[in-house]
């Protein structure tokens, strides 16, 4: 998918930030979703992988404002945009955006009690390295989401139940649990996982 559809996988420029407002609204059942998976605390440090135009973040943040959010994304268009978003939970220190790559984060070991990413893993080179890359900055116990369209199309087919759940595994993560949002008209589907 990475070769094939450049802008969804790194959103440039204008044509970048118009499909950043087509991200906010398509995607809104997506992160609500993912967001009801996640057993999250008040008060704690949360990471999202791919924030995109920042939707999601936002979200967790007026759901969960004691949490400390932080999220990288590699489009600088994407990070404009989601800064702008969320531009007064930044000033007030409870977000974080920045420039970053899944395959390297620059966060320490044991930073976050949770992580999340959505629609973003089809471009990612080595998914396991970069599932291994986010279990390194969870804390233990810690636990990830990662959400993904539940198409049989060319495009999803590669990110099925049981190739997400392999993938979690080979990264270390325990306890991996699916979920599919049961909706025909968009679905959805989600593996859980914890560092154990």
């Amino acid at each position: 998918m990475t070769q094939t559809y450049k802008q969804p996988g790194q959103p440039k420029g204008s044509i970048g930030r118009l499909l950043g407002w087509v991200m906010s609204w398509y995607n809104q059942l997506d992160n609500e979703w993912t967001l009801n998976l996640l057993e999250i605390v008040n008060g704690q440090k949360l990471l999202e992988v791919g924030f995109g135009p920042g939707k999601a973040i936002q979200t967790a943040h007026v759901r969960y404002p004691e949490c400390y959010i932080s999220g990288v994304d590699h489009s600088n268009t994407m990070v404009e945009m989601a800064t702008k978003l969320n531009s007064k939970a930044i000033s007030e220190g409870k977000v974080q955006l920045g420039v970053g790559d899944v395959s390297n984060l620059t966060f320490t070991d044991n930073s976050f009690d949770a992580a999340f990413s959505i629609n973003c893993i089809y471009f990612w080179p080595d998914p396991v390295h970069a599932l291994e890359e986010i279990r390194r900055v969870l804390k233990q116990g810690g636990q990830l989401a990662i959400t993904v369209r539940d198409k049989q199309t060319k495009a999803y087919q590669s990110f099925s139940e049981s190739r997400l759940e392999k993938l979690l595994y080979d990264a270390g993560f325990k306890n991996v649990s699916i979920h599919n949002n049961g909706l025909s008209s968009h679905p959805l589907l989600c593996v859980i996982g914890f560092k154990l």
